[in-house]
C-alpha cells in the first residue's frame, strides 16, 4: 500500500476534526461536596502536636466543630473513629479524608479519664486568601 499525499491530507483532516470536538460529558452529575466521592477535604477545627501516646490538642478554633462538641486544648487524642492515632501526620490525614457533613468519634484522655466526643466534620476552606 503506497502512501499518497491525498491519504496524508485526509488523515490530517480527520485528526483536526477530532481535535476540534468537545469530549462527551461524563455520565451523571458533576461531583460536589454533597456526594460521598467528593474530594473536598474535611476539617474539625483543631491543631495538634506530637505526644508520647497519640497527639495532643494544641489549639481549637473558637467557632469550629471541635470547640462546639467540647474538645479542649490539652486533650490527648488516642483514637479517631476507632483508629489508633500514632502521630500528627496520620491524624491530619484521617481528618482530611473525613467526609464533610459526617460525624467522627474522638477518643480522648482528659485529666486521666477517657472521654468520647462526636465531632461534626466541616468542609475545609480552600478559597485563596488575599
Amino acid at each position: 500500500m503506497s502512501f499518497s499525499w491525498h491519504r496524508g491530507l485526509l488523515l490530517c483532516a480527520f485528526v483536526a476534526a477530532c481535535a476540534s470536538h468537545e469530549p462527551p460529558p461524563a455520565s451523571g452529575s458533576p461531583p460536589d461536596a454533597s456526594t460521598p466521592d467528593s474530594v473536598v477535604p474535611g476539617t474539625i477545627g483543631v491543631v495538634v502536636s506530637a505526644a508520647s501516646a497519640g497527639v495532643v490538642v494544641a489549639a481549637v478554633a473558637p467557632d469550629g466543630p471541635a470547640a462546639k462538641a467540647g474538645v479542649r486544648v490539652g486533650d490527648l487524642v488516642q483514637r479517631y473513629n476507632g483508629v489508633s492515632v500514632l502521630d500528627t501526620r496520620q491524624f491530619y490525614r484521617l481528618v482530611l479524608d473525613s467526609i464533610p457533613g459526617s460525624r467522627v468519634e474522638l477518643e480522648l484522655l482528659r485529666d486521666g479519664s477517657a472521654v468520647r466526643i462526636a465531632v461534626p466534620v466541616n468542609e475545609t476552606d480552600t478559597a485563596p486568601r488575599a
